[in-house]
C-alpha cells in the first residue's frame, strides 16, 4: 500500500457534501501529498505562530494551517450545530454517524494536524494509524495510554531511558494544548462562523483535561481489567 488513506464524507443538512481524502505514509504517518497551494494568508507561520514552535524560522508557513487550508475553507460560513450524515472509510472498515458538524469535523482536523509535520504533534502519530472517528473520552484516554506504554517498551527493545507512570504522555498533551490555543487564533482570522473553531475545541479540552484526569481514567477501567489483577498472566 503506498499510503493510507482515511477519507470523511460529510452530508449536510444545509444540502452541501463536503469529501476529503487524507492520504498518509504508512510508515511515517505524515500527510503524503503536499498542501494546495497557494496558501492562504492565515497560514504563514509568523502569523499567530506557536509560542514554543520548533520549527525554523526560513519556513514560510504553518505546516498543519496549510493542510488544512482546504477544510477550513469548506466549512468556513458552517454553524457548528449544522447536522450532518457522516461516512468515515478506512482501509480497514468504514464508520458512519450523524451529528452536530462539529463533533465529525473534530475527529478530521485531529488528522490534519498530527500527520502535518509539525514537531509539537509528532508523537501522537501512531493513534492516527489506530484511528477512532468520533471517540469518547474514555476510548481516547485507553488509545492514548496503550500507545504510550508501546512506545515505552519498544524504547526499551532499543536501550533508550523508559518512563511507565504516564507523565510523559502528559506532558505530550500539555504542549499540544500550548499549539491548539495560538491555532485556534489562527482559525478565528480564517472563518465567518464557528464550525471550525469548536471543532479544534473538542480537541483542546481533551488535551487540556488529560493530565490532570488520567489516573482517573485509568481508574474508571480497572473492574475490565479484572483477568489481569487477580493473578498471573504471561
Amino acid at each position: 500500500m503506498d499510503t493510507y488513506p482515511i477519507r470523511y464524507e460529510f452530508r449536510l443538512d444545509d444540502g452541501r457534501s463536503v469529501d476529503f481524502t487524507v492520504k498518509l505514509d504508512p510508515k511515517t504517518l505524515v500527510i503524503a501529498d503536499p498542501w494546495p497551494e497557494p496558501a492562504p494568508d492565515w497560514a504563514l507561520l509568523e502569523r499567530d505562530r506557536c509560542r514554543d514552535c520548533a520549527l525554523a524560522t526560513t519556513e514560510r508557513y504553518c505546516p498543519t494551517a496549510a493542510h488544512l487550508a482546504g477544510v477550513v475553507k469548506s466549512f468556513g460560513a458552517t454553524l457548528s450545530i449544522t447536522e450532518a450524515d457522516v461516512r468515515v472509510v478506512l482501509p480497514e472498515r468504514e464508520y458512519r454517524r450523524r451529528s452536530a458538524v462539529q463533533s465529525s469535523l473534530s475527529s478530521l482536523i485531529g488528522i490534519y494536524m498530527v500527520g502535518s509535520g509539525c514537531p509539537t504533534f509528532a508523537p501522537l502519530r501512531p493513534m492516527v494509524r489506530f484511528h477512532l472517528p468520533f471517540s469518547t473520552e474514555l476510548e481516547t484516554t485507553f488509545r492514548a495510554a496503550s500507545m504510550y506504554l508501546v512506545a515505552q517498551v519498544l524504547r526499551s527493545r532499543t536501550g533508550l531511558p523508559t518512563e511507565w507512570e504516564l507523565r510523559g504522555l502528559a506532558d505530550v498533551y500539555r504542549k499540544i494544548a500550548q499549539v491548539n490555543f495560538a491555532f485556534a487564533q489562527r482559525l478565528r482570522r480564517a472563518a465567518t462562523m464557528d464550525a471550525n473553531v469548536n471543532a479544534l475545541v473538542l480537541l483542546d479540552v481533551f488535551a487540556k483535561v488529560l493530565p490532570a484526569t488520567i489516573e482517573d481514567g485509568l481508574e474508571d477501567l480497572r473492574d475490565i481489567f479484572g483477568p489481569w489483577l487477580s493473578g498471573p498472566h504471561t
